[in-house]
């Protein structure tokens, strides 16, 4: 990576240009996250134009997770008083993606959004009905209807980061 950024930073110098304007985005974990300063320092070094950090999302997060980083300012999730996390952001009843895009799990099954990643809220399977057909079926518009009323009793929704400030300035 950082070779091809090197290259990437010597190519935009030689031809003088602005673009294309080069982002490192670090997901900021517990194992990593007193590596920020260096990062910012190496990026500065090679030319990269802006350093993005990102709080990570962990399953298993009420009881603590190896991945949520020690400063709270770079984490998604807060320390309760009786030691389990919640997670920092609401979201409230919206979400774009419902309406905007989908995924397609590797067998042909459509889910919601990227954050069901074990395919528990199967809309549809390509291997039965054409895509157009499982977008506009009764059970994606149920799924929807409830994201617009109650999207907290969504399982995979409850760690979304649909409306959460994912970005650490």
């Amino acid at each position: 990576m950082i070779a091809a950024a090197k290259h990437l930073v010597a190519a935009k110098k030689k031809l003088n240009k602005p673009n294309p304007f080069l982002i490192f985005q670090f997901l900021v974990v517990k194992a990593n996250e007193h590596e920020i300063e260096e990062l910012q320092a190496l990026a500065n070094e090679i030319g990269i134009d802006e350093v993005r950090f990102k709080t990570a999302q962990v399953y298993d997060y009420e009881h603590g997770n190896p991945l949520i980083p020690d400063n709270e300012r770079y984490s998604r999730y807060v320390k309760k008083s009786d030691g389990t996390y919640r997670v920092k952001y609401k979201g409230g009843n919206h979400c774009w993606r419902m309406w905007s895009s989908a995924v397609l799990t590797w067998d042909g099954k459509v889910v919601p959004c990227c954050f069901d990643k074990d395919a528990q809220h199967t809309l549809g399977t390509l291997e039965n009905e054409p895509f157009r057909r499982i977008w506009n079926n009764d059970l994606y518009r149920r799924f929807r209807q409830q994201v617009l009323t109650n999207r907290d009793a969504i399982d995979i929704c409850t760690n979304c980061t649909e409306g959460a400030e994912v970005w650490i300035d």
